[in-house]
């Protein structure tokens, strides 16, 4: 069913050519006003515009907006003729809607400045005539800004003015930009931006934010996005749109394990969020958000020190832990080695005698560093466990007092040297992949398969971009924890 303002929408497609006409020739302004709103001069049906295919018919109407604005252009400034001769005094020249497009246009674009004369339009390098070229010349974001300030001032007025993917054709930087200025050029329109673009739909500050849920063919479902204090706008945005589950993971775009991650986890959205502290508090957050209740939204984090109670905890919050103690780890696992050894034509059982006896080496030298910051580690953790209910300072004290006489030190020490020892002893390779934190051992072990440093991670993901890539998912899926059994 039509809404009851359908009269006042006038809407801009994302499907449109952008093929600029050099001349135009105007016609009456009613005419030219009926050419751009409906298709034709003599139309009066707004379907004929879209062929009666509005959902999907492609406008190929530049023309038609050029010569509306040429006609506007020689109306008014007929008037202001008329007006002069009848005065007798200096009448003030009219501010033609092609006026405001060119204020608008070299504001968003300063490096460039339009020439309008007689019935077209070229663009020049500012200051610089000599280097001028006709409007068909222009490229595709100077065409498409032109177009985009145009229809929105054509827009009638009080208009409800719908844009489809405003993002289109348009550089990150003037995006923003030109969106404002548009929006005051006509105050009196309310402005309706559909989008995919996370970045843009974030900048809009102020406005009011919509997430399209589905379409059945009929009618929308649709629901208000509601702020939220403790999630940012641009990942509650992004998380909406997920037709996926969402796995949050430490590290950053662009970084190898946030690569690798992305290509073994097709069937989820994943998302970076840099610390393992800025995942359990993004997932937590979500997870509580009523808005999302349909969404299944997970954590997984490095295994790092963690307690087994500790990792227990965290499941309960659908933030599940790898089974080794570093995502760089997972290039270094015996059934990933043997991919590598593989696709390099060298010895499988070589290469990984090799690489281990390079790791315990490296081991043995720094294990009492290792035991101390899992020491270190494991006081943390039980310091976090001061009783909350205490008040007062002698019940702080006390409360204090009674968690730090249970730490032991040297208890704690003789515990994970033990467990260090045993796995160097047994050169339990898998083992010293679950306690071994040391972020430079793709690049030991690389060395040792005589690979330079980066090359045994940019390796293995390009392995999982090729047909090796079920090879690589079924090396990894051992060592991603529980998490593992979501994991198709």
């Amino acid at each position: 069913m039509e809404s009851p303002d359908h009269a006042r929408v006038f809407r801009i497609s994302a499907q449109k050519s952008l093929s600029m006409p050099d001349t135009t020739t105007p016609m009456s302004i009613e005419l030219a006003e009926r050419n751009l709103f409906f298709g034709h001069p003599t139309e009066a049906n707004k379907y004929y515009r879209w062929q009666n295919k509005p959902a999907t018919a492609s406008l190929n109407d530049y023309e038609k907006l050029m010569i509306f604005l040429f006609s506007d252009e020689t109306e008014e400034n007929a008037k202001y003729k008329v007006a002069q001769r009848q005065s007798s005094t200096r009448v003030e020249p009219p501010l033609t809607r092609m006026d405001k497009l060119k204020q608008t246009w070299e504001r968003i674009l300063p490096h460039r400045e339009l020439v309008i004369g007689g019935l077209r339009i070229q663009t020049q390098v500012r200051g610089d005539a000599s280097k001028i070229y006709n409007s068909s010349e222009m490229s595709d974001g100077e065409r498409v800004i032109f177009y985009l300030i145009g229809q929105c001032i054509a827009a009638p007025k009080d208009g409800i003015v719908v844009i489809d993917e405003p993002e289109l054709h348009l550089h990150k930087s003037v995006q923003t930009p030109l969106w404002a200025e548009v929006e005051r050029l006509r105050p009196d329109c309310l402005f309706v931006y559909l989008t995919h673009d996370v970045d843009f739909a974030v900048a809009q500050e102020g406005a009011q934010r919509i997430w399209l849920k589905s379409f059945d063919g009929t009618s929308w479902d649709w629901e208000l996005i509601e702020d939220k204090d403790d999630l940012p706008d641009d990942l509650l945005i992004e998380v909406l749109g997920s037709r996926k589950p969402v796995v949050f993971v430490e590290g950053v775009n662009g970084s190898h394990d946030v690569s690798l991650y992305r290509e073994i986890l097709t069937g989820f959205l994943v998302i970076p969020r840099g610390s393992c502290e800025q995942v359990i508090q993004v997932v937590r957050a979500l997870r509580s958000n009523t808005q999302l209740h349909h969404l299944q939204v997970y954590g997984l984090i490095d295994r790092d020190r963690r307690t087994s109670p500790e990792i227990a905890a965290l499941l309960t919050d659908n933030i599940f832990t790898l089974d080794v103690a570093e995502v760089e780890n997972l290039f270094c696992t015996q059934e990933v080695l043997a991919l590598v050894s593989n696709r390099l034509a060298r010895d499988i059982r070589t290469d990984f005698n090799q690489s281990v006896t390079q790791v315990f080496k490296q081991l043995k030298a720094e294990l009492d560093t290792q035991v101390s910051l899992r020491v270190i580690a494991e006081v943390k953790f039980k310091l976090n466990c001061l009783d909350a209910s205490a008040r007062g300072v002698p019940g702080l004290s006390t409360a204090l007092q009674q968690l730090t006489q249970g730490i032991d030190i040297p208890s704690l020490y003789v515990q994970f040297n033990g467990e260090f020892q045993a796995v160097i002893d047994a050169t339990d390779s898998r083992g010293l992949l679950r306690l071994y934190n040391r972020k430079s051992l793709p690049n030991q072990i690389g060395n040792a398969l005589g690979l330079k440093a980066g090359e045994l991670v940019e390796l293995v993901v390009r392995l999982a971009r090729t047909d090796e890539r079920s090879a690589v998912v079924a090396a990894i899926k051992p060592y991603l924890g529980t998490f593992a059994t979501l994991v198709a």
